[in-house]
């Protein structure tokens, strides 16, 4: 399984705590399993993604062994799944043909930017009045609580992961 956690705007991030819950769940319903992480090689990413490997043994953090982008599309390739936000990992996972699930906040698929060749059952998001906000997530949540990401439940995200992994077996 592979978790990119990250997006440019944060109105296209899904909470970090949550996403945290995610892996717990997964860990839980799989105590086998791999997970890698994507993100930034340095920074506030990286501390975040280097604190859940300490605490996830089974978590792998993918962004710190330097791969170029050749080798990553090639850990991705090998992926069951993929979660990614409305984000370049999304589209990465796309190149290679890997089942991505997708988490949208004040952005919407319909927009034009879903990942290519995938699956619109593997969107996970939530049907808001206020959604889209944004086309490209770079604008403030008007109402100020960002209830489009806070509130898709970590188990529904769980959830869609499990499904494509069924389907692998």
């Amino acid at each position: 399984i592979g978790i990119a956690p990250f997006a440019a705007h944060i109105a296209k991030t899904y909470p970090l705590k949550s996403m945290e819950k995610v892996i717990q769940i997964l860990l839980s319903r799989h105590p086998s399993c791999r997970i890698f992480l994507f993100g930034n090689i340095k920074g506030e990413e990286r501390r975040c993604l280097d604190k859940w490997v300490e605490k996830y043994p089974p978590c792998i953090n993918a962004s710190a062994s330097l791969l170029n982008l050749s080798n990553e599309l090639i850990l991705i390739s090998h992926l069951d799944v993929m979660v990614s936000m409305d984000s370049a990992n999304m589209h990465l996972a796309s190149l290679v043909n890997t089942p991505v699930v997708s988490i949208w906040g004040a952005t919407h698929p319909y927009a034009g930017f879903m990942g290519w060749g995938q699956n619109y059952d593997n969107v996970v998001q939530l049907d808001m009045p206020c959604r889209p906000c944004s086309i490209y997530g770079n604008k403030s949540c008007f109402r100020g609580d960002y209830a489009c990401l806070n509130d898709i439940l970590p188990k529904t995200i769980a959830d869609h992961i499990d499904i494509n992994l069924q389907k692998k077996k």
